[in-house]
């Protein structure tokens, strides 16, 4: 006789009618998306502080509840598997159940819960620059408004909007999480900064080519690290040395050890508007291609009135800042710091 399944959510969604059924919950679904994007039940386990043993009982179990040899294969001596078309399919019905059920509950949250007062803001380290003096004239003109403000990584930037904890998220974007929407601040193109002592180094205007196997202040991680990298894999002319000397978690660190004379960094023209007087730019001809500025917010979710006036100031900030800058021409242009 065949084994009833059912899904299980953070309520009682459980089927424990037959003797013999196997349950499965949401965490269960959540555990294997993780296996599955990190093609490795170590990583998984070893991301979420829990014991490798926990993720293999979970695997095990799923391929009993739904009737399949093999959701992740790994060949001996590999250490990361692959999916097999079994697992593929789980995968993308795991997500549709998972994204619908945050969805869903973070709008009956906000609904019964009623209005709050406040505006949650997230923003990447690099992006608050952006944001910091609207904010300041968003407090101004509404006193009453509650504002929260927290910066996060790539990753947890978008798992907070999903949860509910970011209204308004400010970053870069590739392309668009599932169940997010994004409103597209601008394009962002690169160019070079070092020390004023080491300007003579290099010329007016800088090749990608020009830059390699140079000792570079980079980020350590994330999607405009990956976007810099690969270009220098990518080259035209054939892959170039990458190195990345020194490794910071945020934009404005990397400003500091440039200016600390540790040597070059790629950024986006939006940073050239807070650079001090001993850093000196370069354009950089041939670079990545621009990345996209964006404010991203769950699909769906009504916007304030007083989100959607901090978006109307952003997108005249982001114009204002992204706009080229050359630092070492006389009375070049310059921009407000924030506001304490």
């Amino acid at each position: 006789m065949a084994k009833a399944t059912k899904v299980r959510g953070a309520g009682e969604l459980a089927d424990a009618a037959a003797e013999g059924n196997l349950v499965i919950e949401l965490d269960d679904l959540r555990g294997f998306v993780e296996i599955a994007e990190h093609r490795s039940i170590q990583a998984a386990a070893r991301r979420r502080g829990r014991s490798r043993a926990t993720y293999v009982r979970l695997l095990a179990r799923l391929e009993r509840v739904f009737e399949v040899d093999a959701l992740l294969e790994r060949a001996p001596g590999q250490r990361h598997g692959l999916l097999t078309p079994s697992g593929a399919e789980l995968l993308r019905r795991a997500r549709a159940v998972l994204r619908t059920w945050d969805e869903w509950r973070v709008a009956t949250r906000d609904a019964l819960a009623g209005r709050r007062g406040a505006l949650r803001i997230g923003a990447l380290p690099g992006s608050f620059d952006l944001i910091a003096e609207a904010l300041t004239d968003l407090r101004a003109a509404h006193p009453s408004l509650v504002l929260r403000v927290a910066e996060y990584d790539d990753e947890h930037l978008v798992e907070a909007i999903r949860d509910g904890e970011v209204d308004l998220g400010f970053g870069t974007v590739e392309r668009v999480p599932p169940g997010l929407a994004a409103i597209e601040l601008g394009e962002l193109s690169w160019a070079v900064i070092l020390p004023r002592a080491q300007a003579t180094g290099l010329g007016a205007v800088v090749r990608l080519a020009e830059l390699a196997g140079v000792p570079l202040v980079m980020l350590r991680s994330g999607p405009v690290r990956e976007h810099i990298e690969r270009s220098f894999a990518e080259y035209p002319g054939g892959p170039l040395a990458f190195d990345a000397a020194f490794e910071v978690g945020a934009t404005p660190r990397i400003v500091e050890l440039v200016a600390r004379g540790f040597g070059p960094a790629i950024v986006s023209r939006f940073r050239l508007a807070f650079l001090p007087r001993q850093v000196v730019v370069r354009p950089l001809l041939d670079g990545p291609a621009p990345v996209r500025a964006a404010v991203l917010h769950r699909r769906g979710a009504p916007l304030s009135a007083e989100a959607q006036e901090l978006l109307a100031a952003s997108r005249r900030r982001f114009a204002e800042l992204s706009a080229p800058l050359d630092r070492d021409a006389p009375g070049r242009k310059t921009t407000k710091p924030p506001r304490p």
